[in-house]
């Protein structure tokens, strides 16, 4: 069995795809209305506390909660229930940096932590084509899983690592719709209609995933992620066009030079 904990947009998008791929699943949420979301798309139950999941049969932990703070409350609770050993308890939570690189504190327990962000949103949820980024004690045992999960897999040696490549990620998305933003409001200064701007960029070198999706109400949230990484880094970079832009460029290759 798959609990998932946590069905938000993207928690009950990863269960209802562990589901279509034949996988016995409970789903734990404190909210009834996202319980009585769950059961009117999967006809399943969803359990309202912990202390209702058979651990005896579990083999597998989705954590995905919204906030750092819920994600350790669960885990913190997971100490004192009959966890199955070797069960693999994977957080998809976005954490605070800091937080994810103590992770390693729960390496003394029955069951294996692996700290697993994802990457893509809920409709790559559905169809099983997230991006998975990992690090602790994952193996061959988590393999079907994450199949079932993503298309792509990138492992990390250390805790923190995939929060941080998470966060940059998200950070970097969140550059590119403040820069489609700002092309919108040129186009419209300049006196050209943004949405003949926008049919241009949907098939041009200008384009991107988040200006295809720029109206979608999600985007939002990166606020929350580029604040995370602000409060662990400092000052983020400010990209300016105006000056140096080749020697950024040049530094960037740089930096990805073997």
């Amino acid at each position: 069995m798959n609990v998932v904990i946590g069905l938000g947009n993207i928690g009950i998008a990863m269960a209802e795809r562990l589901v279509a791929q034949g996988r016995a699943v409970l789903g734990v949420d404190l909210a009834e209305a996202r319980r009585a979301e769950w059961h009117a798309r999967t006809g399943l139950d969803a359990a309202d506390a912990l202390e209702a999941v058979p651990w005896e049969r579990v083999a597998h932990v989705l954590i995905v909660v919204r906030l750092t703070e819920q994600a350790e409350a669960v885990l913190q609770a997971l100490r004192d229930l009959p966890v199955a050993e070797g069960a693999g308890v994977l957080v998809a939570t976005t954490l605070d940096l800091a937080y994810a690189r103590g992770l390693g504190r729960y390496d003394d327990r029955a069951w294996r932590l692996i700290e697993l962000p994802v990457s893509g949103g809920d409709a790559a949820a559905r169809t099983g084509g997230l991006t998975l980024m990992l690090a602790g004690r994952h193996d061959a045992r988590d393999d079907e899983l994450l199949a079932d999960l993503g298309t792509s897999r990138v492992p990390f040696a250390e805790f923190g690592q995939p929060t941080l490549a998470k966060l940059l990620n998200n950070v970097s998305a969140a550059y590119t719709a403040a820069s489609y933003a700002e092309m919108m409001l040129l186009a419209r200064a300049a006196g050209m209609s943004p949405q003949r701007l926008r049919d241009v960029l949907h098939t041009s070198s200008g384009g991107s995933w988040m200006g295809d999706n720029f109206l979608n109400p999600s985007i939002d949230l990166l606020a929350k992620d580029v604040d995370l990484l602000r409060s662990q880094v400092g000052a983020l970079p400010v990209v300016d066009l105006n000056a140096g832009l080749l020697d950024r460029l040049r530094a960037g290759r740089e930096a990805l030079a073997p």
